[in-house]
């Protein structure tokens, strides 16, 4: 009788662990594309930008790089 019961509780705890694996699928499923809808609005809003003030994006770009040289390390 041990061994049947055993037996049962192991599939009942395979299909509950089944079951929340979907979920868990399905939940990552649906956060990766609410992750696509924002990166895809945010490049979009990004370009408005860009094109209303050209001069003003290419000086925060310049801007952002030099940063960017200045903090990583040279060779040498």
């Amino acid at each position: 009788m041990k061994p049947l019961l055993a037996l049962v509780t192991l599939a009942v705890t395979t299909l509950i662990f089944e079951e929340k694996a979907r979920q868990i699928a399905d939940d990552a499923h649906e956060a990766y594309n609410e992750l696509i809808a924002q990166a895809s609005e945010t490049k979009r809003s990004l370009v408005t930008q860009v094109e209303r003030q050209p001069l003003l994006s290419l000086l925060v770009a310049g801007g952002v790089a030099y940063a960017l040289a200045s903090i990583i390390p040279t060779r040498g």
